[in-house]
């Protein structure tokens, strides 16, 4: 029995749709960024959780830095936010915090250490950072006392070009609460991207004792 031929228009032009779709272009860097809605100080009530459910080595969080990320005024300039709440055992843990190389930009990191009243206990100077696989960050091991930690991005580096040699590619799909958004690092070559006030923020989260409590 032969196939009818609305069925063949209808896989016709199912074939034509997913031929004509394209990869959304990298987003460019944001050299300006000017808020009049920004907080004198982080709100510490809505930090993004560093615990994962269960006990793993490696525990990696990802947020992106948008239109609609909330911001500071600092030194009278906006600057974009993030809080990320420590894990409660703080122990055996090394964190590494900084901006996501993506294909034309990164979010210009600035990161500090906040207790658990929001006050800043700990700063980095600029050369505490540097490339760390695909993220521009520091490392650190979190101390006693220490409660978050505050990510904004750094006016002073923005719009400067950061150089890389990295080899691959890949792209990582997160869920921003307004939709889907594509990351793409790697590249197969030398590239240029550009310090900017929104990207993506990674976090990643050494456990030297991935045992649960009461685990052998």
């Amino acid at each position: 029995m032969g196939v009818p031929k609305s069925a063949l228009a209808v896989v016709a032009g199912a074939a034509l749709t997913a031929s004509c779709a394209t990869t959304p272009p990298p987003l460019p860097p944001v050299l300006d960024y000017v808020r009049q809605d920004c907080h004198a100080s982080p709100d510490v009530s809505a930090a993004v959780s560093l615990t994962p459910e269960k006990e793993t080595n490696g525990y990696l969080v990802t947020t992106v830095v948008g239109p609609q990320t909330p911001c500071l005024t600092r030194a009278g300039m906006a600057t974009p936010y993030v809080v990320y709440a420590l894990p409660a055992d703080l122990g055996d843990k090394t964190l590494a915090v900084g901006g996501l190389l993506e294909a034309m930009r990164i979010l210009s990191p600035e990161v500090s250490v906040l207790d658990a009243r929001g006050r800043v206990t700990r700063t980095f100077a600029p050369s505490d950072y540097f490339h760390r696989g695909p993220v521009y960050s520091v490392q650190f091991r979190p101390r006693d006392g220490e409660a978050f930690v505050l990510v904004t991005s750094d006016p002073a580096r923005v719009g400067r070009r950061y150089e890389a040699i990295n080899v691959g590619t890949s792209t990582t799909t997160v869920y921003t609460g307004f939709g889907t958004a594509n990351f793409t690092t790697g590249v197969e070559a030398s590239t240029s991207r550009m310090f900017s006030h929104e990207g993506a923020i990674q976090v990643i989260v050494y456990d030297t004792d991935t045992k649960e409590d009461g685990e052998p």
